[in-house]
């Protein structure tokens, strides 16, 4: 009966690769696009078969390695015998032929080289790996075979037409079934740091910002650069806007000495009719095989706005001679204060009271307050400043400012705020004491 089901599901499988290999043959004849589409059989070499493999438990199954070139690095393996039988196990280093990088099988040493296991025996192995001096940096795989059980995989014969060869597909990979997957990431230390990578800013439309990207060689040789704009591509339409690349200046040196400091300036103009949030990126070009590539891109993140010409309004209803309190409150968040931004000026309002009379009142705050949140994190500062009293970050600030007005006019009050340099404002009426 297993042999039977086995053959329907051999000869399903046949019907569904000659469909998914059917050929479409394009020819271009007068402007216009010709298919044929050309029937294929594709026979199975032999009838799928039941198939048994030895059952080895092994731990881990996975194994991430990070590592430098001249590096040496062991750890070890469980396996444990799951059959009732003794079984023999030879691990060794099979290379899968896909990957950037192809990790070499004399990188990697297994002790000891096979094992007789009895029934419910666990064996320990030691796997060291050493990768040489001079390795490229990437990322390294490799399989660890402990035996040669595979998963059955169909094999199909080569087909011609009269017209159209068709190639054989290659190979496949075995498939193994008891296998500890390894995977190392090799590199180098980065002898270039930037600081920063990230500026996030609000910019009103029709003014400049500076910026500074500090670059700090540690090497023992001078490490060229050629910073260009990159931009950022986008897709669909909720995106923000990319940054123009006219509206950029970037100054720079043509490299960074050994065991010196460079400046990167990078001044954003913004047109006055500009409006919205524009994005960009920067790549620096340094010319150091350790920098990975996204590491050299310094991304800007630009936020354009504009001071409003007319106040926001609120109404409310007090009582004859009761007592108004309106408490304004601002914060303003430090986007990108390292680098070369000035402190801007703080936010401030133009308040007035309209009566319920016509009338409008302008008060002068009877009490403003400034709050400061303040981060002593190494993120925002090069490592060259973490030891100096720049290691003190402002993260935002809070403005507020205080009106009262006593023995109010009964009747609907009308609240009036024009902001001045405000990201955004909240606002308290109290009405009574």
């Amino acid at each position: 009966m297993k042999k039977e089901e086995t053959k329907k599901r051999a000869k399903a499988l046949v019907l569904l690769v000659a469909f998914l290999l059917g050929v479409f043959s394009v020819a271009a004849v007068s402007g216009h696009i010709l298919l044929q589409l050309m029937p294929i059989e594709i026979p199975i070499e032999e009838p799928l078969t039941e198939y048994n493999y030895t059952k080895v438990q092994i731990s881990p199954g996975y194994n991430h390695l990070q590592m430098k070139p001249g590096d040496e690095k062991e750890f070890s393996v469980k396996v444990k015998n799951k059959e009732e039988v003794t079984v023999s196990v030879n691990p060794r280093v099979v290379i899968p032929p896909y990957g950037e990088y192809q990790l070499e099988e004399r990188w990697v040493e297994i002790n000891p080289g096979s094992a007789e296991m009895r029934a419910g025996e666990e064996q320990k192995f030691t796997v060291k790996v050493k990768i040489p001096e001079g390795t490229d940096r990437g990322y390294y795989s490799a399989q660890i075979v402990f035996t040669n059980d595979t998963k059955p995989m169909p094999t199909v014969y080569r087909i011609e037409n009269e017209k159209i060869p068709i190639p054989h597909p290659p190979e496949p990979f075995p498939m193994y079934v008891n296998v500890l997957h390894l995977s190392v990431n090799v590199w180098t230390p980065p002898k270039i740091l930037i600081q920063p990578t990230w500026i996030h800013d609000r910019v009103e439309a029709g003014q400049s910002r500076e910026y500074k990207i500090q670059l700090e060689n540690k090497g023992d040789k001078a490490i060229a650069i050629d910073p260009e704009v990159e931009g950022v591509k986008y897709y669909g339409p909720y995106g923000p806007n990319e940054l123009p690349e006219d509206w950029l200046r970037i100054e720079a040196p043509a490299k960074v000495d050994a065991k010196s400091k460079a400046t990167i300036k990078v001044t954003v103009n913004v047109p006055a009719d500009a409006k919205g949030v524009y994005e960009t990126v920067i790549n620096l070009n340094i010319d150091d095989p350790s920098v990975e590539e996204w590491n050299q891109m310094v991304h800007i993140h630009i936020e354009v706005w504009k001071q409003p010409t007319t106040p926001f309004k609120e109404l409310f209803t007090v009582r004859q001679g009761e007592k108004i309190t309106v408490e304004i409150t601002a914060r303003q968040c430090a986007f990108f204060k390292y680098g070369g931004v000035e402190e801007r000026e703080k936010p401030s309002f133009v308040v007035a009271l309209s009566t319920p009379e016509g009338g409008k009142l302008t008060p002068e705050p009877s009490k403003t307050v400034k709050k400061g949140e303040v981060s002593l994190g190494m993120g925002y500062l090069p490592p060259w400043e973490a030891a100096s009293k720049g290691m003190y970050h402002v993260m935002s600030t809070v403005y507020s400012e205080r009106y009262t007005l006593t023995n109010a006019t009964g009747g609907v009050w009308t609240l009036e705020i024009l902001p001045r340099n405000a990201e955004s404002f909240e606002y308290v009426i109290e009405i009574g004491e």
